[in-house]
């Protein structure tokens, strides 16, 4: 209990000149790595180089992009809510929006609206999945389900991967409208 009082009281009085917590004090109050607390940034997956907010490559936080929802172009993101693979692969999942929030001073978030859509996935799908470390792996179909089924019942899948909010990137193509990646995002 001393340890996050303490913890807290560093986080209220060290901050950068521009007013921002420095990355180590910002990783000491939330236990999540730094790059990990700009909710865009872990949004993104942590690996394959789709870009990164500035507070997450500097571990700083910076002033607010006249339009936060820039990163978010171009990306389709949805939050499942169930799926199968005994049988036949599919999931479930509503589509989000990129939504800029008054309590994200820098960046915002993924938000899931609508009714949950059927989603099947190509023989080809490339799945990812974040470890403990918040990297993404390739994993094979079976595992991703698996996981992403204890995920939707909140249980913890088999290490090294770990639970973050049921959302995924997806790229959709071909004529049957199968999903052919998809890629666990962070979301605290």
């Amino acid at each position: 209990m001393a340890a996050v009082l303490a913890a807290s009281a560093l986080a209220l009085t060290a901050c950068e000149p521009d007013g921002s917590a420095p990355a180590a004090t910002a990783a000491a109050t939330t236990g999540v790595p730094a790059a990990a607390t700009s909710p865009a940034a872990a949004s993104k997956p942590a690996a394959g180089g789709t870009g990164k907010s500035t507070a997450a490559a500097t571990g700083k936080a910076s002033k607010p992009a006249a339009d936060c929802t820039a990163d978010a172009a171009g990306r389709t993101v949805v939050e499942a809510t169930e799926n199968a693979y005994a049988v036949h692969v599919w999931m479930r999942a509503k589509s989000a929006k990129f939504v800029c929030g008054p309590d994200v001073p820098n960046d915002g978030y993924w938000e899931a609206q609508g009714a949950a859509r059927l989603y099947e996935f190509d023989n080809d799908v490339k799945t990812m999945l974040l470890d403990d470390k918040l990297q993404a792996k390739s994993v094979d179909l079976f595992v991703f389900m698996k996981a992403q089924e204890a995920c939707l019942k909140n249980a913890e899948p088999a290490a090294p991967y770990r639970c973050f909010g049921n959302q995924y990137e997806i790229k959709v193509g071909g004529a049957q409208n199968k999903i052919v990646s998809i890629t666990q995002l962070y979301h605290p």
